[in-house]
């Protein structure tokens, strides 16, 4: 473990190529998923609805085939949006080909968006489902194909805030508690089930430059994490040192940081008294270190046992707050 919090303090110190590209037009992220699964559908032709967090004079898209392992052939892509069609095109060619463990930036075009932006893939050899992002309608039901982020140019918003987690972040079905924050800023949901601040194949450290540092636009940052880690029997040090590298990271980026305590869990089968220590220990951390920590605990906890979520917010297992609980998760985030 200490290998891995080397590894993660050498990325913050060491260059990181972000905001590598050179561009004379600033583009705006207001709406991404996590590339996490690799799986895929049959379906040709795929259409998305994506609800966007900030509107602009232009679109363009980014494709992602960061978890294939072959080429993927895409003919066709369109976005419409306030009954206006555009056809997409990538380096001035109505096709592109995305190499395996790649992704690529269509062409802008002009569009006028608003809240919602409609997109039509068309890939004949079945097309890659590579991520999750709830409250997105595909015909792939819960899964977001090819499509990782739209950005806009020509926009209002003072830049993106990106809501950094696990699954409590990532959300659900009954939505997630980002999708409820209110800004003036465009709010990035960059949760995926099951992460690690540290712990597992792509923890929250690694992934940092990836999903939450990759444009320019990206000023502020919401953590929240180590629930998954203390499952692990990660130690509370190591989280701390965790989020400590993240937090050095956006700093040098620029980027206003900002962190939530771990949520209540007694009742989760993981859940022990030796492990609820090192959340109780990260939490103190927290609140000790950043005045300004949102303080997820205090707001989800049942008074009768502080240790559990209350029942209200309690989605059924102990551990993930429900639909009510992400209201007042996002009543707490000021970005």
């Amino acid at each position: 473990m200490r290998v891995i919090i080397a590894l993660a303090l050498v990325l913050v110190c060491g260059a990181s190529g972000a905001h590598a590209r050179s561009e004379a037009i600033r583009w705006l992220p207001v709406w991404q998923a996590v590339p996490t699964l690799p799986a895929g559908v049959p379906d040709h032709v795929v259409r998305t609805t994506v609800d966007l967090s900030a509107g602009g004079t232009s679109v363009r898209l980014r494709l992602s085939n960061l978890m294939g392992i072959t080429p993927v052939r895409v003919e066709q892509v369109t976005v419409k949006a306030n009954g206006e069609l555009r056809e997409l095109t990538f380096n001035r060619s109505r096709a592109v080909t995305i190499r395996a463990r790649d992704e690529v930036y269509s062409d802008a075009v002009q569009l006028p968006v608003s809240t919602t932006l409609e997109i039509s893939t068309h890939v004949p050899g079945g097309t890659p489902c590579q991520a999750r992002a709830w409250n997105t309608i595909t015909s792939a039901r819960a899964y977001v194909c090819l499509v990782s982020a739209v950005e806009v140019a020509g926009f209002s918003a003072p830049g993106a805030a990106v809501m950094f987690g696990d699954s409590i972040t990532e959300g659900y079905s009954e939505g997630s508690w980002p999708s409820m924050v209110e800004s003036d800023y465009a709010v990035l949901n960059a949760g995926i089930n099951g992460n690690g601040v540290v712990h597992g194949d792509a923890p929250m450290v690694a992934r940092l430059h990836r999903d939450v540092l990759y444009s320019r636009e990206v000023r502020k940052v919401v953590l929240l994490g180590g629930i998954n880690d203390i499952q692990k029997d990660v130690t509370a040090e190591n989280v701390i040192a965790g989020i400590r590298s993240i937090q050095l990271r956006c700093e040098n980026e620029g980027v206003q940081f900002q962190v939530g305590t771990l949520t209540p869990w007694r009742g989760w089968p993981n859940w022990n008294e030796g492990r609820e220590a090192q959340r109780q220990e990260v939490n103190a951390w927290i609140r000790a270190t950043f005045p300004g920590a949102i303080d997820f605990d205090a707001a989800l906890r049942d008074p009768a046992d502080p240790l559990r979520l209350r029942p209200e917010f309690d989605a059924g297992d102990h551990l993930h707050p429900n639909a009510v609980a992400f209201g007042a998760m996002a009543r707490l985030v000021r970005v």
